[in-house]
């Protein structure tokens, strides 16, 4: 679809702009990439700051995470990429982490709201099954603070069954307890900020 894209765009130029150079398609596709990755990496550094989140388009942002991590269940490729750190796919779960460390100073109601139309609790489980093995360590407990800063809101509390329907993924989220949760989270104390999440899968062990 990318690909179709770029070409059909570089032909449209091309017939608009007919005395003008272009770059060939694989190297329109290298930029394009390139400035991406910048965006995205300048993005995650602003969400640190509460203050930026406070500022941001929450509904657009919100959407284009559950689009992204949608899209990556099919493009594996740009999981596991060596660029990885820096491509969309992941940098939505800094995203997550970022949002959730803050969701008290934020609007905690809308944004749940969001989290549930948009199915980002359960395409970020599907995302952390599939992929774990190919994140780095920064980026595991990313995913896991994302998770646990969602399972900690009242909202998730309240009605968890909004969030996570279906009986498939909260079987995989146990699995993901051994997977990867323990040997990223090793002992209490490292499990501190995340402690909501594995208070959520203890429970889930006797429900399933």
């Amino acid at each position: 679809q990318r690909n179709e894209m770029f070409a059909e765009t570089l032909v449209a130029a091309k017939r608009t702009e007919p005395t003008a150079q272009f770059d060939d398609l694989p190297t329109i596709k290298l930029k394009a990439a390139l400035y991406e990755q910048c965006i995205g990496m300048l993005l995650a550094c602003a969400l640190a700051s509460v203050e930026s989140l406070q500022t941001l388009d929450l509904p657009t942002l919100l959407q284009h995470i559950g689009q992204t991590l949608s899209f990556s269940l099919t493009h594996a490729e740009m999981v596991k990429a060596p660029d990885s750190e820096r491509r969309q796919e992941v940098l939505c779960i800094n995203y997550l982490s970022s949002m959730f460390e803050s969701i008290e100073h934020l609007q905690e109601d809308r944004i749940m709201e969001l989290v549930q139309e948009h199915n980002i609790c359960e395409l970020l489980i599907r995302n952390a099954v599939t992929y774990h093995t190919y994140y780095s360590r920064s980026t595991k407990i990313q995913t896991a603070q994302a998770l646990a800063g969602l399972f900690g809101t009242e909202a998730f509390k309240t009605t968890p069954s909004n969030f996570i329907a279906n009986v498939e993924t909260k079987r995989l989220l146990v699995d993901l307890d051994e997977a990867f949760l323990k040997a990223t989270f090793p002992d209490v104390a490292s499990r501190k900020k995340t402690w909501a999440l594995f208070d959520y899968i203890g429970r889930l062990r006797y429900q399933l």
